[in-house]
């Protein structure tokens, strides 16, 4: 079966890297072979992208729709395929297709894969695309007479190292490599997360149970990423240290067989309970570290039913940089009533705790509590202001883009990160310095034009 796989066009500030969940669907579709193309339309416009997947006729096309920057050109896709090909079948999955399914079903998607989705994916090329095999597998969305249909839900993967093993042969890297002037790619140790927060969706996509791979799995990942010649490896986990035991023995495999691969990670503000293990990831090559303090008041963190106090994101930032690790502290305005000092108050923190900081404009992630109250919804105008600090939730439009914006230029004017930007001597540091400066750059650009767009309020 001749099989396309679509990472789409997306307008973001964000850093570009391979996609690693339709790099296992890519290679689960070889396993059972199948003729498969990945095609990575992130830096195409709308219509290259289109020409590019129009060139050849596939029996199956799959499209990530993961972010809801991207939901805009995703809802385009199907219906300009069909009208070349009305024969191909399209799906889609990823967070905002699983969330709200509606958006694409209703623009010529004949199927949603729901959450995970690599078991699924396999169970739909078993079917040979017949309509009424897949309609019986878990883990999807259609319609039928324009009512959506979901099947019973799909259980959760509970041994990641069953999912496919990538050694990267299959996959040109030097592309990203080139882009970015590192040399650097993201793997995963574990999916779900035990929390709740208000305004994420990770447990509506990937379930309220902490699944990780096994320590050996991680170190057999090292151990290509090594033969790569990476600068970097940045393990994408919401939260590497939930299970702190697991985080323990993979970081004592790295440093027993001396991988000496540098790497970074996200951590919970009081995910650590022993220090010993800051020693233990420092030891293995943990270079830098992603921490959320999200706000530094006591009552906005309550309302986002963040499980930390600000005194924890505050001794596991001392830790980390007591141990040379680089810490990289995210903050949130914007909350519908938070005050222009409980923004600064947050802004404050953030330059006293972390060499590198960023913050961004609370959005409405699909599926989260704020999702539910947004008027946006199903607006692609306004979806297209996501992953650039341009969703407002709250009243306070006007002040909140100003705040950001000084925020922005404040972080640009700092000779401290400029000097680290530059001169830094280890190459995975100098590059996240770097790409704030890139991220901030373009958060800032988008967001004047936007300032600009809209009136005050």
């Amino acid at each position: 079966m001749k099989t396309l796989l679509i990472i789409p066009t997306v307008d973001t500030c964000y850093e570009r890297v391979p996609s690693m969940g339709l790099m296992n669907l890519y290679l689960i579709g070889k396993k059972l072979g199948h003729d498969m193309t990945l095609l990575d339309l992130t830096e195409f416009s709308y219509s290259k992208g289109l020409k590019e997947i129009l060139l050849n006729k596939y029996d199956f096309i799959g499209i990530s729709c993961n972010f809801t920057n991207a939901a805009p050109y995703c809802m385009k896709y199907a219906k300009d395929i069909k009208a070349k090909y009305p024969d191909t079948l399209v799906i889609a999955g990823g967070n905002h297709a699983t969330l709200v399914p509606e958006d694409l079903l209703g623009n010529g998607y004949d199927y949603i894969v729901c959450g995970e989705g690599e078991i699924t994916f396999e169970e739909f090329l078993k079917t040979d695309l017949d309509r009424q095999k897949i309609e019986t597998l878990e883990g999807i969305a259609y319609l039928n007479d324009g009512e959506i249909v979901k099947t019973s839900g799909r259980q959760q993967i509970q041994n990641l190292d069953e999912l496919p093993f990538n050694d990267y042969a299959e996959f040109n890297l030097e592309p990203y490599f080139k882009r970015s002037g590192l040399r650097y790619i993201s793997m995963e140790t574990s999916r779900g997360c035990i929390y709740n927060c208000a305004f994420c969706s990770t447990v509506r996509m990937w379930g309220h149970v902490y699944r990780c791979k096994s320590p050996q799995r991680v170190l057999s990942e090292f151990k290509i990423a090594k033969k790569l010649n990476l600068d970097f490896v940045f393990i994408e986990d919401d939260d590497v240290a939930l299970d702190e035991n697991n985080l323990r023995e993979f970081c004592n495999l790295l440093i027993k067989e001396k991988i000496n691969q540098p790497w970074g990670s996200t951590v919970g503000s009081k995910s650590i309970k022993q220090e010993s293990t800051f020693d233990l990831m420092a030891e293995s090559g943990c270079i830098k570290v992603n921490i959320c303090i999200e706000s530094a008041n006591p009552r906005i963190l309550k309302a986002y039913r963040k499980p930390y106090t600000i005194e924890d994101n505050r001794k596991t930032c001392f830790n980390l940089r007591k141990r040379d690790i680089l810490v990289h502290n995210h903050g949130i305005i914007g909350a519908p009533d938070e005050t222009l000092w409980e923004s600064l108050k947050t802004y404050f923190y953030l330059i006293r705790t972390s060499p590198i900081w960023h913050i961004s404009i609370l959005e409405p992630r699909p599926g989260s509590d704020y999702w539910k109250k947004w008027s946006g919804r199903g607006d692609v105008a306004q979806y297209k202001l996501f992953g650039k600090a341009n969703v407002v939730l709250g009243g306070r439009k006007s002040i909140t883009y100003l705040i950001y914006r000084i925020f922005a230029l404040f972080y640009f004017l700092n000779p401290t990160r400029i000097f680290r930007a530059v001169f830094s001597k280890d190459k995975g540091k100098r590059y996240s310095y770097l790409v704030q400066y890139h991220v901030a750059g373009l958060t800032l650009k988008q967001n004047l034009k936007n300032f600009i767009k809209r009136p005050l309020q």
